[in-house]
């Protein structure tokens, strides 16, 4: 029997994102293709940042058991950061973890993986740039339009994030 993990996050609540299908899709695919699900860590949080809980209990949890295979849905979940990514990535490799993505082919023990994993972090982590970009333009448009006067005050007059 092969043994797994399962990581999954979502960076909104759960209304707009749903988490139990990530990890739904990632236990499905774990007992199809004969691995145990040892445990499934979970962040809803942004993947900007590697301080998550989950995020960190996972790899603590790696670090002990690295014989432990991980599953995401896509290495998007693990990181939105590209610095963070590279940490990552040089933890699973320098550990030998079997890291499995199912939305993409990734094979850190050869050049080819590693490779097309640099280049899919470099894009996760373009996203949450350029849409952040894009809010800007839009916002700014919206001012000179008349139509956006800035966040609506909660019920203590503060501005609402």
């Amino acid at each position: 029997m092969k043994f797994t993990i399962i990581y999954a996050r979502i960076s909104t609540n759960d209304e707009k994102q749903n988490i139990k299908q990530q990890i739904d899709y990632c236990k499905k695919w774990a007992y199809d293709n004969g691995f145990e699900v040892l445990k499934v860590f979970k962040d809803r949080k942004t993947g900007k940042t590697d301080n998550r809980p989950g995020y960190l209990r996972m790899l603590k949890y790696l670090a002990k058991k690295p014989s432990v295979s991980l599953i995401v849905q896509d290495t998007d979940r693990l990181s939105r950061n590209y610095y963070d990514a590279v940490d990552f990535e040089r933890f699973i490799i320098e550990r030998q973890i079997n890291l499995i993505s199912l939305s993409e082919k990734v094979d850190l023990n050869s050049p080819n993986g590693r490779f097309m994993f640099r280049i899919k972090s470099a894009m996760n982590a373009y996203y949450p740039e350029n849409l952040i970009d894009k809010i800007k333009v839009g916002v700014a448009r919206a001012k000179a339009e008349g139509k956006y006067k800035g966040r609506k005050k909660g019920a203590l007059g503060k501005k609402k994030k």
